[in-house]
Protein backbone atom coordinates (compact mmCIF):
# COMPACT_ATOMS: atom_id res chain seq x y z
CA UNK A 1 0.00 0.00 0.00
CA UNK A 2 2.83 2.42 0.89
CA UNK A 3 4.56 1.74 -2.44
CA UNK A 4 1.36 2.44 -4.34
CA UNK A 5 0.86 5.71 -2.46
CA UNK A 6 4.46 6.72 -3.12
CA UNK A 7 4.11 5.99 -6.83
CA UNK A 8 0.86 7.94 -7.00
CA UNK A 9 2.42 10.83 -5.09
CA UNK A 10 5.50 10.81 -7.35
CA UNK A 11 3.34 10.91 -10.47
CA UNK A 12 1.35 13.88 -9.19
CA UNK A 13 4.54 15.68 -8.12
CA UNK A 14 6.07 15.31 -11.58
CA UNK A 15 3.32 17.36 -13.20
CA UNK A 16 3.54 19.97 -10.45
CA UNK A 17 7.33 20.26 -10.88
CA UNK A 18 6.87 20.68 -14.63
CA UNK A 19 4.39 23.50 -13.95
CA UNK A 20 6.95 25.30 -11.81
CA UNK A 21 9.76 24.72 -14.28
CA UNK A 22 7.61 26.33 -16.96
CA UNK A 23 6.79 29.25 -14.66
CA UNK A 24 10.45 29.78 -13.77
CA UNK A 25 11.43 29.60 -17.43
CA UNK A 26 8.88 32.24 -18.35
CA UNK A 27 10.39 34.52 -15.71
CA UNK A 28 13.78 34.24 -17.36
CA UNK A 29 15.28 32.00 -14.66
CA UNK A 30 17.26 34.91 -13.28
CA UNK A 31 18.80 34.62 -9.86
CA UNK A 32 19.11 38.37 -9.52
CA UNK A 33 15.50 39.21 -8.68
CA UNK A 34 15.13 41.45 -5.66
CA UNK A 35 11.41 41.01 -4.90
CA UNK A 36 9.82 37.76 -3.87
CA UNK A 37 7.22 38.07 -1.21
CA UNK A 38 3.70 38.23 -2.54
CA UNK A 39 1.79 41.45 -2.16
CA UNK A 40 -1.53 41.32 -0.27
CA UNK A 41 -3.41 41.56 -3.58
CA UNK A 42 -1.47 38.64 -5.02
CA UNK A 43 -2.02 36.62 -1.87
CA UNK A 44 -5.74 37.29 -1.89
CA UNK A 45 -6.01 36.29 -5.53
CA UNK A 46 -3.96 33.16 -5.06
CA UNK A 47 -5.83 32.07 -1.95
CA UNK A 48 -9.16 32.36 -3.78
CA UNK A 49 -8.06 29.78 -6.36
CA UNK A 50 -7.54 26.13 -5.52
CA UNK A 51 -4.02 25.76 -4.15
CA UNK A 52 -1.86 22.69 -3.94
CA UNK A 53 -1.20 20.73 -0.76
CA UNK A 54 1.97 21.04 1.30
CA UNK A 55 3.21 17.74 -0.13
CA UNK A 56 2.68 19.03 -3.67
CA UNK A 57 4.35 22.38 -2.93
CA UNK A 58 7.53 21.01 -1.33
CA UNK A 59 9.25 20.01 -4.60
CA UNK A 60 7.99 23.14 -6.37
CA UNK A 61 9.49 25.42 -3.74
CA UNK A 62 12.79 23.55 -3.68
CA UNK A 63 12.90 23.54 -7.50
CA UNK A 64 12.50 27.30 -7.44
CA UNK A 65 15.36 27.66 -4.94
CA UNK A 66 17.59 25.33 -6.96
CA UNK A 67 16.68 26.93 -10.28
CA UNK A 68 17.51 30.41 -9.02
CA UNK A 69 20.59 29.18 -7.13
CA UNK A 70 19.18 30.45 -3.84
CA UNK A 71 21.11 28.80 -0.99
CA UNK A 72 19.56 27.51 2.19
CA UNK A 73 20.99 27.61 5.70
CA UNK A 74 20.72 25.39 8.73
CA UNK A 75 22.46 25.56 12.08
CA UNK A 76 24.33 22.26 11.71
CA UNK A 77 25.61 22.65 8.15
CA UNK A 78 25.55 26.39 7.42
CA UNK A 79 24.96 27.58 3.83
CA UNK A 80 24.06 24.84 1.37
CA UNK A 81 23.18 24.61 -2.30
CA UNK A 82 19.76 23.00 -2.78
CA UNK A 83 21.02 21.15 -5.86
CA UNK A 84 24.11 19.76 -4.08
CA UNK A 85 22.14 18.79 -1.00
CA UNK A 86 19.42 17.16 -3.10
CA UNK A 87 21.95 15.17 -5.13
CA UNK A 88 23.58 13.97 -1.92
CA UNK A 89 20.21 13.05 -0.36
CA UNK A 90 18.82 11.45 -3.54
CA UNK A 91 16.00 13.85 -4.44
CA UNK A 92 17.64 16.04 -7.09
CA UNK A 93 18.54 14.58 -10.47
CA UNK A 94 19.30 16.09 -13.89
CA UNK A 95 18.51 19.61 -12.73
CA UNK A 96 15.14 18.76 -11.18
CA UNK A 97 13.75 18.05 -7.74
CA UNK A 98 12.33 14.53 -7.70
CA UNK A 99 9.28 13.97 -5.50
CA UNK A 100 10.35 10.65 -4.02
CA UNK A 101 10.62 9.04 -0.59
CA UNK A 102 14.05 10.61 -0.04
CA UNK A 103 12.57 14.10 -0.51
CA UNK A 104 9.69 13.50 1.86
CA UNK A 105 11.98 11.92 4.44
CA UNK A 106 14.33 14.88 4.18
CA UNK A 107 11.46 17.40 4.39
CA UNK A 108 10.34 15.86 7.68
CA UNK A 109 13.79 16.74 9.06
CA UNK A 110 14.46 20.18 7.62
CA UNK A 111 12.25 22.27 9.84
CA UNK A 112 15.26 24.49 10.58
CA UNK A 113 16.31 25.25 6.99
CA UNK A 114 15.99 28.82 5.78
CA UNK A 115 16.22 30.23 2.24
CA UNK A 116 18.94 32.90 2.14
CA UNK A 117 18.61 36.11 0.20
CA UNK A 118 17.03 39.51 -0.04
CA UNK A 119 14.03 37.87 -1.67
CA UNK A 120 13.07 35.99 1.49
CA UNK A 121 11.89 37.15 4.88
CA UNK A 122 14.46 36.58 7.61
CA UNK A 123 13.66 33.79 10.01
CA UNK A 124 11.02 32.19 7.76
CA UNK A 125 11.83 28.53 7.23
CA UNK A 126 11.22 26.51 4.10
CA UNK A 127 8.49 24.68 6.01
CA UNK A 128 6.84 28.02 6.84
CA UNK A 129 6.96 29.15 3.21
CA UNK A 130 5.37 25.90 2.03
CA UNK A 131 2.73 25.90 4.79
CA UNK A 132 1.82 29.52 4.04
CA UNK A 133 1.58 28.81 0.32
CA UNK A 134 -0.83 25.95 0.97
CA UNK A 135 -2.96 27.82 3.50
CA UNK A 136 -2.90 31.48 2.44
CA UNK A 137 -1.48 31.49 -1.07
CA UNK A 138 1.65 33.44 -0.07
CA UNK A 139 4.39 32.58 -2.57
CA UNK A 140 7.74 34.23 -3.36
CA UNK A 141 7.60 36.34 -6.52
CA UNK A 142 10.97 34.99 -7.70
CA UNK A 143 9.23 31.61 -8.09
CA UNK A 144 6.61 32.97 -10.47
CA UNK A 145 2.89 32.58 -9.88
CA UNK A 146 1.72 30.11 -7.28
CA UNK A 147 0.69 26.96 -9.13
CA UNK A 148 -2.93 26.00 -8.54
CA UNK A 149 -4.59 22.62 -8.25
CA UNK A 150 -7.13 23.51 -10.93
Amino acid sequence: MARRFTSLLAASMFSAVMLLATACSSNGGSASSTHTTSSPAQSATASQSATLSVQQLIPLFLQCLAGHKIPIWDKAQGDMSVASLGQKEGWYENGHVVANNALHTYFEDFEGDYPIGTDFKPEQTIASWVDNAASTGTWPQVCGPLPSAS
